[in-house]
């Protein structure tokens, strides 16, 4: 579509403008902003925004305007000291006359606009713009500023006394147009220097209008609250420009002292509150100490007292709201006085802020106050926090008045935590709910921060309100009371001395209340207690006696819906934790789990965990009989699951997955299949028995095992192992689609990975390479069993890798053989990534295996998959070619012989490398990718002397993708790199070269 031409008479430029107003297009209107946008940028725009300005529509005259802003913006060093005074002259005229007429206040307020902008950009000309303003508005015409600046004695008290409120209005917009705008300017550059000069000039002149704007008989409401807003800009900039120049604070102090004074007007309440609270929350340094005793009396006055009063009582309106922010930016800027105060005013005042978190109604949902209150009291923890540790020899007689006050704030702020009734809850949109519960986390913030200060107390106190609310049957407090305990545990940790408190809790009536299945006890509340165990479980490794009831329970509530993510995650971590107390008891555990698993109670993130933990007990039981045999019924609950998935994948379609939560099981997704989803739950037992069966990273290792001395297997330990491979074969060829299915078998396959002594799960190395090498290209997740098999070659270190030749060997054939299937490196990029990371791991582990791999075409293969890599877009597997090229160039043998075939595969491949790192230096590398490449650059040029000549020829090849770089400028990067010998600086001339092949244009974008 063709654009629309520029019009050239000011009719048509008005119908232009006017036709924006009218329905059209998308297309048409963006059209039409563009030619508009061309007009504005043409020389005759300053005539045309002059010829506008004199049109009588209010959108036409809107657009004049916002043009000389435009041109003022972008062209105002092209205005000769005539022609800006000429403008100046015009635009104080239009001003008037707009005032006069009384034009839209949206064409007055930007008029106000360009004023401003004329003067940030011409400030040497319009000096004293308040008094020069003033002028023209008593005089009622526009006046020459040139001669007006000239006379330097002019009083400006003359001329701002004599405006009236009206004017004084019209004053302060241009004044706060300027403090506004001023902040998009750097104050340090050349091309504003004058300007925070010229500002401080008109300071007295600004104070002046300020003032008699705020003075009650002289002025009108809507002037008081423009010189209310007029002081929030002019303290924005002074905090901005320069917060520590007194002569943009000081003269202030008397404004702030009347806008304290305004706050118990109402028709300026708005205005006053949000600059008190602006400035306490963010420019406290304009507060003197008349400020401060000012704000206090009004916190101590009637009027703050009515207010007060109807906050608490659940008055969540805006002006309620702001009152509550008044007090708490207060107490935040005086944090540190209010806490060591013992004056009678500031403990009135730490009450108040107390009060703001027992306020009527709920958190968030109705009290809005809630969660500022509960922030600014966890800042009056730690600060007190602070104090008293970065001081610890002084007396700190303040502190337990201090502490008090805290323990007040978390008496209210706890109350405020306890869930309404499930109905009122489930009423509360998602946003009200989901603040409720942060500020739950919040109220623990809180918590954690006070223990610091009081110690076992507190524990003690949440103890005691958990039994009260226990004994009157208050299950709503109980939950919240058993929250907050909860929410200690993290403090409480190894420490003993709350275990009195705690024991009153855990031998109390609760757990056979819990286990009774009382109906009366709302879900959320037997979940919190049974949370309880869980969160101290440190607790009960000191108390083991404590550790039959707590399991008792657990094993009972599991089943039931509500509970069973709780109980099944205390299960698993008190089975982890107690492991050397509870593995005599190892075969009761079998059997309750036996009998979950038979009524179906479970679900599959239950199962999971439950079965962990009994791994947990295996683990450590000492005689390896008992060890195998608790282990095989383990897995025998596993192999039940595998049939039934089998069972199900032969059903016909329609059947439900057999889980005790159905389609809303956590593992659940919408179309999954049900045999599917019960092999999955297998699957994730298998890896969570393999988890609990792993050692605990501090236990001590038996060097006197088979695995290290004899290398003898135990045939039961065989037939578990065995069983183990038996079911990730089975079910991976049953579900032989599934991703999810291969990586949870890799999680199976790592978890013996890690242990140092033989397991059931330590399974035979012919048998995990005989498994993963039989995976092919068509695997799902192939590149994950690559990655595995990695982790694999780490794990034969425990044997020593000299006697794993040969399975060594075949797993570096399986993985070239994989790669070699792909179409292009770029095809697969987990394959080529992994498939890469697995032979520089080999290569660093054991080089023989690359340098001697049979047939010979299988290396020379991989090489040069890797310099194709290289010259690819793939990051990651670039990075690892990357890694692998370091990896290889660097490597020393324990032979001659091997670093010399090292020494000749470098010969035959060392021009190429070079020639792929020049190209990608060379700008075909992102910039992201240059860190990585620099490591093979660095090995080379520090093992090879011939790298220099590989580099030259590189940088030289015809496929060196810039033509920006000079043969000079690449002769030069050469030397540095040489020169530098593998230093790190290398990568920084390797990004100056790269941007300079990209072009300067790349500096910032790429």
């Amino acid at each position: 579509m063709n654009e629309i031409p520029i019009p050239t008479t000011i009719l048509e430029v008005e119908a232009l403008i006017l036709s924006l107003y009218r329905p059209n297009a998308p297309e048409v209107i963006s059209k039409i902003q563009a030619t508009l946008s061309r007009l504005q940028s043409s020389p005759q725009a300053w005539g045309m925004a002059r010829d506008l300005l004199g049109r009588p529509d209010d959108k036409v005259k809107f657009f004049g305007v916002l043009t000389i802003i435009i041109k003022l913006n972008n062209e105002s060093s092209s205005l000769s000291i005539d022609d800006a005074n000429e403008l100046l002259q015009n635009l104080v005229g239009w001003y008037l006359e707009a005032l006069r007429q009384g034009n839209g206040l949206l064409v007055v307020r930007k008029l106000s606009s360009a004023l401003g902008t004329f003067f940030l950009h011409f400030h040497h000309q319009w000096r004293l713009f308040i008094r020069h303003l003033s002028l023209c508005l008593v005089s009622e015409r526009p006046r020459s500023s040139a001669s007006f600046n000239e006379a330097s004695d002019t009083d400006s008290d003359s001329f701002i006394d004599r405006l009236n409120p009206a004017q004084i209005q019209a004053t302060l917009w241009v004044l706060g147009n300027i403090l506004e705008d001023i902040t998009k300017f750097d104050l340090n550059s050349a091309n504003t220097m004058g300007l925070y000069d010229a500002i401080l000039e008109n300071m007295p002149d600004a104070i002046a209008l300020m003032t008699r704007g705020m003075t009650p008989h002289l002025t009108s409401q809507e002037t008081h609250e423009e010189s209310i807003k007029c002081l929030q800009s002019w303290v924005w900039f002074a905090q901005r420009a320069s917060s520590r120049d007194a002569r943009l604070i000081q003269p202030l102090g008397p404004l702030v002292n009347t806008v304290i004074g305004s706050l118990t007007v109402d028709e300026l309440y708005d205005a006053s509150i949000e600059l008190m609270v602006d400035i306490l929350s963010n420019c406290s340094i304009f507060l003197s100490d008349s400020h401060v005793q000012q704000l206090s009396e009004l916190f101590n006055s009637p009027w703050f007292r009515i207010r007060y009063r109807s906050l608490i009582e659940g008055d969540f309106d805006f002006d309620s709201i702001r009152l509550g922010q008044l007090l708490l930016a207060f107490g935040d800027a005086r944090v540190e006085k209010l806490m060591q105060a013992n004056d009678e005013r500031s403990q009135d005042l730490l009450s108040k802020l107390c009060g703001l978190l027992a306020t009527e109604g709920y958190a968030v949902a109705e009290d809005k106050i809630f969660v500022p209150a509960l922030e600014f009291w966890s800042t009056f923890a730690e600060t007190m926090t602070d104090a008293m540790y970065s001081d610890e020899g002084s007396a700190n007689t303040w502190v337990p008045r201090a502490l008090s006050f805290v323990l007040q704030a978390v008496s209210n702020a706890w109350q405020k935590v306890v869930f309404p009734p499930p109905d009122e809850f489930s009423s509360w949109d998602s946003n009200e709910r989901i603040g409720f519960h942060d500020a739950r986390k919040d109220v623990i913030d809180l918590l954690q921060s006070v223990f610091s200060l009081s110690g076992p107390q507190l524990v003690v106190t949440f103890a005691d309100l958990t039994l009260n609310a226990l004994t009157s049957s208050s299950w709503l407090q109980l939950e919240a009371a058993a929250f907050c305990l909860g929410g200690l545990a993290d403090c409480v940790g190894e420490d003993a001395r709350c275990d009195e408190a705690l024991a009153l809790v855990f031998t109390s009536p609760l757990f056979s209340a819990l286990r009774s299945g009382d109906q009366t006890i709302p879900p959320r509340v037997r979940q919190t207690c049974v949370s309880l165990i869980e969160q101290y479980t440190e607790y009960f490794e000191r108390n083991l006696s404590h550790l039959p009831p707590a399991l008792t329970l657990l094993f009972v509530v599991v089943g039931e819906h509500p509970l069973t993510a709780a109980a099944s995650k205390s299960i698993h971590r008190l089975c982890s934790s107690c492991r050397d107390h509870l593995h005599p008891e190892v075969g009761a555990f079998l059997d309750e789990y036996q009998k979950l698993a038979a009524g179906k109670n479970l679900d599959c993130g239950a199962s999971e965990k439950i079965l962990g933990g009994i791994a947990s007990l295996v683990q450590a039981i000492p005689d390896r009989i008992q060890k195998y045999s608790a282990c095989a019924r383990l897995l025998s609950f596993i192999q039940t699951d595998v049939q039934l998935s089998l069972e199900l994948l032969r059903s016909p379609s329609g059947t439900t997955t057999p889980c005790l939560m159905g389609s809303s099981c956590s593992y659940s997704s919408p179309d999954e299949h049900p045999a599917l989803h019960t092999a999955l739950k297998a699957l994730r037992c298998l890896s969570s028995t393999g988890r609990g069966l792993q050692a605990p990273t501090d236990s001590s290792v038996n060097l006197t095992d088979e695995r290290v001395i004899t290398g003898n297997t135990d045939p039961q330990l065989a037939h578990l192992q065995e069983t183990i491979i038996s079911i990730i074969v089975q079910v991976q060829s049953s579900f032989d689609t599934s991703g999810e299915v291969v990586e949870i078998i890799c999680n199976v396959l790592r978890s013996g990975f890690s242990e140092v002594e033989p397991g059931p799960f330590v399974l035979p190395p012919q048998g995990v390479a005989q498994y993963l090498t039989n995976q092919t290209l068509r695997t799902p997740r192939v590149g994950l069993l690559m990655s595995t098999a990695c982790s694999f070659v780490s794990s034969l270190e425990h044997d020593g890798l000299q006697g794993q030749q040969g399975i060594l060997q075949s797993l570096l054939l399986w993985v070239v053989g994989l790669l070699k299937q792909l179409p292009n490196p770029e095809t697969d990029p987990e394959v080529s990534q992994n498939g890469i990371e697995f032979v520089s791991r080999l290569m660093s582990k054991r080089p023989i295996i690359l340098l001697r791999l049979e047939p010979q075409d299988a290396a020379e293969f991989f090489f040069f998959f890797t310099l194709q890599v290289l010259d690819g877009k793939e990051p990651l597997p670039k990075a690892s070619a990357s890694e692998f090229w370091a990896v290889f160039i660097n490597t020393r043998c324990d032979t001659a012989e091997l670093d010399e075939m090292i020494a000749q595969a470098m010969n035959a491949l060392g021009p190429l490398l070079a020639q792929s790192l020049a190209r990608n230096i060379g700008g075909s590398a992102s910039r992201s990718e240059l860190d990585k490449l620099s490591e093979p650059l660095k090995k080379l040029v520090v093992r090879y002397p011939l790298a220099r000549t590989w580099l030259e020829t590189g940088l030289s090849h015809p496929s060196f993708p810039s033509a920006k770089v000079t043969p000079e400028e690449k002769s030069l990067f050469v030397k540095k790199v040489i020169n530098l010998r593998g230093a790190r600086t290398t990568n920084q001339v390797v990004r100056e070269f790269w941007l300079s092949a990209r072009g300067s244009n790349f500096a910032y974008a790429s």
